[in-house]
């Protein structure tokens, strides 16, 4: 070997330990502690997105949410007022926040009521399953514990990739958000009956058709979208879990809370009440707080002290991002079958 080569081979050597070798220390680009911004495209189109690693992440496989922000939004604001970050870091769970571009939407929102994007492999569904599968790849994340979720715009867009994914998403939860295919909800209601807004679901699922838990999060004063939407959700799913768990419309899975549970939030905060819908055997399928005086806003969320942040958040809601969280982690993948698959029967 000539002198040159000698030296060539050293450089190639020390490049390619720069770029499998593991981050050095918390901060660092994609290690651990980070919260940095990266670029998605393929034939859909190109979103960029953040990530938020945990500090303690060591190449060990981790749970994963993808987190969709509301119009208007960014991942930074959404971390901020929801505490995600901080939150999952305590769970040892990576967070990863898609990002709407204006030039898909003016008002940053997620298309969520235009049929472009609400079905498998094209428009946005297409895209954000895409972010999933490239954070998967770039970091070692258990492909069975795998969460969708968000809040407004976020919060539909949760329920269309609920239905058009269901072999990536383990489980989801819908903020503030609206039903599959129930057209644009924005001070009114879903136009589609949420049986029919059911089956269109399970249509979509096709043969991938699996019954997906969900957390449902609601304000009783929010004017954007009001909260008889939330109750519209909650039995849209009810009816595509009826339908996935068996291929079959026949009450499999009951229409009406197993259990009713009344809260209150310390400090003379907001009262609240959580509906907890079973299947058959016994598995929550739907948990769904509804939020007694707060609007469209994250309940107890942070806030920077801004006007948008006061507006966006309300402090005497209860926390609702710790049980967010253990709700999704209850729940895995199912290795075969289509019902209800909690972790501890895993």
């Amino acid at each position: 070997m000539t002198r040159h080569a000698g030296r060539v081979a050293v450089a190639l050597c020390a490049l390619l330990l720069l770029v499998t070798a593991p981050p050095a220390r918390g901060g660092t680009r994609g290690g651990p502690g980070s919260f940095d911004r990266y670029r998605y495209e393929d034939a859909a189109g190109a979103r960029d997105y953040k990530v938020a690693v945990p500090r303690n992440y060591d190449g060990s496989p981790r749970a994963l949410l993808v987190e969709l922000h509301g119009c208007s939004s960014n991942p930074d604001e959404e971390a901020r007022w929801s505490r995600l970050n901080h939150v999952a870091r305590a769970r040892g769970m990576l967070v990863v926040y898609p990002e709407q571009d204006p030039a898909s939407n003016g008002n940053k929102c997620w298309n969520w009521f235009h049929p472009d994007h609400q079905t498998r492999d094209g428009g946005e569904p297409a895209i954000i399953a895409g972010i999933t599968r490239e954070v998967m790849k770039r970091w070692n994340i258990d492909p069975r514990a795998v969460y969708i979720g968000g809040i407004s715009a976020g919060g539909a867009m949760s329920a269309v990739m609920a239905a058009t994914y269901p072999d990536l998403y383990a489980a989801a939860m819908v903020y503030a958000g609206c039903e599959y295919k129930g057209t644009t909800c924005t001070a009114g209601y879903g136009a589609v009956p949420p049986e029919t807004a059911g089956e269109l679901a399970h249509r979509e699922m096709g043969h991938r058709a699996r019954v997906v838990p969900l957390i449902v999060i609601q304000g009783d004063r929010d004017a954007l979208v009001p909260f008889p939407n939330a109750e519209q959700v909650v039995q849209q799913f009810l009816a595509a879990d009826d339908w996935a768990d068996n291929g079959k419309n026949d009450s499999s899975i009951p229409r009406e809370p197993a259990t009713t549970t009344q809260g209150a939030t310390p400090g003379g905060g907001h009262a609240y009440e959580i509906d907890t819908y079973r299947d058959g055997q016994g598995c929550t399928v739907v948990s769904r707080w509804l939020i007694h005086g707060m609007g469209h806003a994250w309940s107890a969320g942070e806030s920077s002290g801004s006007p948008r942040d006061q507006l966006l958040t309300d402090p005497a809601g209860p926390k609702v991002t710790g049980p967010i969280l253990d709700f999704l982690l209850q729940y895995r993948m199912p290795t075969n079958g289509r019902t209800c698959v909690a972790a501890a029967r895993r």
